[in-house]
């Protein structure tokens, strides 16, 4: 049997610019304020889909709302074969409406990128003040929240501690622009650093204290490890 033909649960447009607008509301009063950062590509391998060289010159602040209130998700700081890695993952959710509007403030003028900023990207950044985060978009889910009135009005995207891997960042803002110039300034411009990020301000010049920390899983005191002792 089909749906009653005189009640439109579908597309009535006043009932869904109502759930849009109390969408809008409610991330502005509990959401955060972050800076979108959109990727700009200065060349662009159209047979391997591979964009080597990249840029963050544009930003628009937005408003979004902090899924996971109770801490950073992910696995946290682990030690692996490559070092101490920082696994943190946050997931944000942003009003289409909202995005749409900011996003056509800014002019990306000849600047090269997969498509026009209509829609979070994966591969765009996002600078959260609250945390002195920078983070890079993962995934993006645009139907997290399944069409209510048969319209989809928010946007979910999850994202991870940004990694440092040769991108200019010129944004203008001193704090966000901190992150390159930070580890040019300490490892050069040929440098690949993973991991870096803004709020680690820790000297990694000295390895005394990482000695101090590995003291603390490892015992130092025999020659051999495997030797229970003996030599």
């Amino acid at each position: 049997m089909a749906v009653n033909p005189f009640v439109n649960n579908i597309n009535y447009k006043p009932s869904q610019d109502l759930i849009e607008d109390l969408n809008i509301e409610s991330i502005k009063m509990y959401g955060v304020d972050v800076y979108y950062l959109p990727r700009h590509f200065k060349e662009k391998d159209l047979i391997f889909g591979e964009n080597p060289l990249s840029f963050f010159s544009n930003h628009f602040k937005i408003e979004m709302f902090l899924e996971n209130f109770a801490g950073f998700e992910g696995e946290g700081d682990i030690i692996s074969k490559f070092g101490i890695e920082i696994h943190e993952n946050v997931s944000l959710v942003v009003s289409n409406k909202r995005f749409l509007i900011e996003a056509s403030k800014i002019d990306i003028g000849d600047t090269q990128r997969l498509q026009n900023i209509v829609a979070p990207v994966v591969g765009d950044l996002i600078y959260m003040p609250t945390v002195k985060g920078l983070f890079e978009i993962k995934h993006v889910d645009a139907r997290h929240v399944f069409f209510q009135q048969g319209k989809v009005y928010t946007t979910k995207v999850d994202c991870e501690l940004f990694k440092y891997s040769m991108e200019e960042i010129n944004t203008g803002i001193t704090e966000i622009d901190k992150v390159e110039d930070d580890i040019v300034s300490q490892f050069g411009t040929d440098s690949d650093v993973d991991g870096k990020y803004i709020t680690n301000t820790k000297d990694t010049s000295d390895n005394t204290g990482l000695q101090f920390d590995a003291s603390q899983i490892l015992d130092f005191t025999d020659k051999d490890p495997f030797s229970e002792g003996k030599y």
